[in-house]
């Protein structure tokens, strides 16, 4: 089975590094799992590959959508399986990089083929867990959907009405539904390595990060963003509402660079919350140099399969 290598995990880690210096080993291709790296125009709020990394290897969806669009994790897992399927083809090897948990999760997974909401069944449902007590929603969906039921607790309303209205709408339950999701699991054999940091170091990182980034003139590119009508998703990028912050004279500059920090610390403790949840990852020392590192990887890879360090 073709194999596709994962490097993951939070912020400031280094994964682009890592995955471009194996790529270059293994004959890869680098694909960017970064929900805002694909944006045009935002390469230093980003922190995206720059020329010299793209020079290097063929690095995928980076800098490639408009801010203005949306783009959402069933975008990118489409787009995404395409280029692996044409990287394969051309006999390389993909080598999926990022840190947007969800985005890992709809490639490698799938994700669950939900209905659209049906707001009146909602309020019907709501009315009648009012009326007759939670505990009586609880066991018709117990009647429908034992598993889901076993596993919510009664009171929770809001997903037990969300089962409720899947089973209504689709004949289906919640668990048969996920088992339709279609994600790349079932095609390929997927490798999944995340990079591993003690807290205080990745912090520090962090905090390094940021400073480069206003170094290299964050302010300047979050202004000519707000000449723009930034999609939904784009204006989330940390970095556009800290220093619009700045730029619209509610905070000093100084303040803004350590609100920056602060919550892309707490974004970073996300994402390893997340990923910490995925069993299938493997954690590497990301506590060495980017060459020791890869040399790292490259012997796990050869344990699992020696022909791919013979491309």
């Amino acid at each position: 089975m073709n194999k596709v290598i994962f490097i993951i995990g939070p912020t400031s880690s280094g994964k682009s590094a890592v995955a471009v210096r194996l790529a270059k080993e293994i004959n890869g291709d680098v694909i960017s799992c970064d929900s805002m790296q694909v944006y045009k125009g935002m390469d230093i709020i980003t922190q995206a590959p720059g020329d010299d990394v793209l020079s290097r290897v063929k690095y995928h969806l980076v800098g490639s959508v408009p801010p203005e669009e949306e783009f959402s994790a069933a975008q990118f897992a489409e787009k995404a399986e395409k280029i692996i399927g044409s990287v394969l083809a051309e006999g390389r090897i993909p080598i999926v990089a990022g840190g947007t948990g969800l985005y890992v999760k709809a490639l490698v997974d799938g994700l669950f083929p939900a209905p659209p909401k049906d707001e009146d069944l909602r309020k019907r449902l709501r009315e009648i867990a009012s009326e007759k007590g939670k505990g009586y929603l609880h066991q018709k969906l117990k009647e429908v959907d034992p598993d889901t039921a076993e596993r919510l607790h009664p009171n929770d309303i809001r997903r037990i009405v969300r089962a409720i209205e899947v089973y209504r709408l689709t004949g289906k339950t919640i668990h048969e539904k996920k088992g339709e999701s279609g994600g790349i699991l079932s095609k390929y054999d997927c490798l999944m390595f995340g990079l591993d940091l003690p807290r205080r170091t990745l912090y520090e990182r962090i905090e390094a990060t940021v400073d480069r980034m206003f170094e290299q003139g964050l302010v300047d590119e979050v202004k000519k963003l707000r000449r723009r009508t930034l999609s939904l998703t784009a204006e989330k990028a940390l970095g556009v509402k800290e220093v619009s912050a700045f730029l619209d004279g509610k905070a000093e500059l100084e303040g803004v660079r350590d609100e920056l920090k602060k919550n892309t610390r707490k974004y970073a403790k996300r994402q390893l919350t997340w990923f910490r949840a995925d069993k299938r990852i493997e954690w590497i020392d990301a506590g060495r140099s980017v060459d020791e590192i890869v040399e790292n990887i490259l012997k796990k890879l050869k344990n699992s399969d020696p022909s791919l360090l013979n491309r």
